[in-house]
């Protein structure tokens, strides 16, 4: 993990311009993405679909990132949240993507429920929304952590270790703001 923290480029200047993709500062991590390969593989697909879309899943983040946005009134933190939500964007593509190379279905459920909002934590105080994050970020990079460690299919090892590095950005970016605070 880099010592610095993205630059932050304004994703959209006014209420009434466009957003300009070609200065969106993504929160990621240079290093690229492997690629999951392998025969059908149920209890790593169990695991991936947990992190898909279980309550603690990317798409719970995805949700609660862009509620945020449309909740937060600095303009500046509410597109650093939204930016960190596309990178939520590209890991449930990542994990939808192994999840069907495994002979899975990614469809959003974890096999113990199907996904509906009720996990998505709702907080409208800056603070709490910051210490909401810091939270859900740290659960992510567990629960990875630990799905990491139970597959024993390589390149799903290596996604999810990737994975990590983009979760870790995010943790530190939502602390340090926290901090600040």
């Amino acid at each position: 993990m880099s010592n610095s923290l993205p630059q932050f480029i304004p994703l959209v200047s006014s209420k009434n311009s466009q957003p300009d993709h070609s200065k969106m500062i993504m929160y990621l991590d240079s290093s690229p993405y492997p690629k999951v390969s392998g025969d059908n593989d149920p209890a790593t697909v169990s695991m991936l679909k947990s992190d898909y879309a279980g309550a603690s899943g990317e798409l719970t983040a995805i949700t609660q990132y862009v509620f945020q946005n449309g909740r937060t009134t600095d303009e500046t933190l509410a597109n650093s949240i939204l930016q960190i939500a596309i990178v939520e964007m590209m890991h449930l593509d990542m994990l939808g993507d192994a999840i069907t190379t495994l002979g899975g279905n990614p469809s959003f459920d974890d096999e113990n429920y199907y996904w509906n909002a009720s996990k998505v934590n709702y907080v409208t105080d800056i603070k709490e929304i910051l210490k909401a994050d810091v939270e859900a970020e740290k659960t992510a990079i567990n629960n990875y952590r630990k799905h990491a460690a139970l597959t024993k299919n390589q390149s799903v090892k290596a996604l999810l270790e990737r994975i990590i590095k983009d979760e870790e950005l995010h943790l530190r970016f939502f602390s340090e703001t926290l901090a600040s605070m």
